[in-house]
């Protein structure tokens, strides 16, 4: 039997203009809709973004709570110290995979993006069983680069 995996990213697209309770009760209603992963915006500001993300997992009992690392691996110790009391933590690297974006947003070549990748990937599995890897711009990608990511 196959499993769709219903993945919602509202807070991500659209929590520059809600407050803090709005967030909040979104993310419950996600949750009691049975959303198999609720994506968190990226971490900002430490202090204010991570007591948010810690307040969700308070509150989420079924999905999963997923946040992006960023680029760092102080990017990935805030988001899994974000999640670490979600029932179901997940971080999400997220990475451009075609020669563009990598050198427009990273100014990095394939091999030296590879080793950052291998760096936050290692990293994040230490902080957290589940890690979901986000291919930014993969359309464009060598294919063979992209399998290897």
């Amino acid at each position: 039997m196959k499993k769709i995996i219903c993945s919602d990213m509202t807070l991500v697209q659209s929590s520059k203009g809600l407050s803090f309770k709005e967030k909040i009760e979104i993310a419950r209603h996600l949750d009691n809709l049975c959303v198999d992963v609720i994506h968190m915006p990226p971490i900002e500001n430490v202090k204010t973004d991570s007591l948010m993300i810690r307040t969700i997992c308070a509150f989420i009992k079924n999905s999963a709570v997923c946040v992006e690392t960023g680029a760092t691996a102080e990017g990935v110790a805030a988001a899994a110290a974000a999640v670490q009391k979600a029932r179901r933590a997940r971080l999400m690297v997220r990475l451009p995979v075609s020669a563009v974006q990598m050198e427009y947003t990273y100014h990095k070549k394939a091999p030296k993006m590879l080793e950052l990748a291998k760096g936050l990937f290692a990293a994040a599995t230490a902080a957290c069983s589940d890690v979901e890897f986000f291919a930014e711009d993969a359309t464009r990608a060598d294919a063979s680069f992209l399998s290897e990511m």
